[in-house]
């Protein structure tokens, strides 16, 4: 394994060699799950997920069950605002 020295800012910010950012495509954005074992710190790129898409069958089931109160349908609102608000937060993040 080759390794690059970086040089740490007073910030504590480091730059990640070019090469490792293409081969990663890592952008502005882009995020790192940081670990330390020992003296080796650790980072791995994290991916954004998409918990509903638009074609998931979890959409057959807003608005299925009833509230609390034993109201049905009162939840096919609120549950599909809640899962397109989830939809479009994840499509920002792409």
């Amino acid at each position: 394994m080759q390794y690059e020295v970086v040089t740490l800012t007073s910030k504590g910010q480091l730059t990640l060699p070019k090469q490792y950012r293409d081969k990663l495509r890592l952008d502005k954005g882009s995020q790192l799950a940081v670990a330390l074992k020992g003296d080796t710190l650790l980072l791995k790129k994290v991916y954004p997920v998409c918990p509903l898409g638009e074609k998931d069958p979890i959409w057959d089931m807003v608005g299925v069950f009833e509230d609390s109160r034993g109201a049905a349908g009162v939840s096919e609102a609120r549950d599909g605002g809640v899962a397109e608000g989830e939809v479009a937060a994840c499509k920002k993040s792409w």
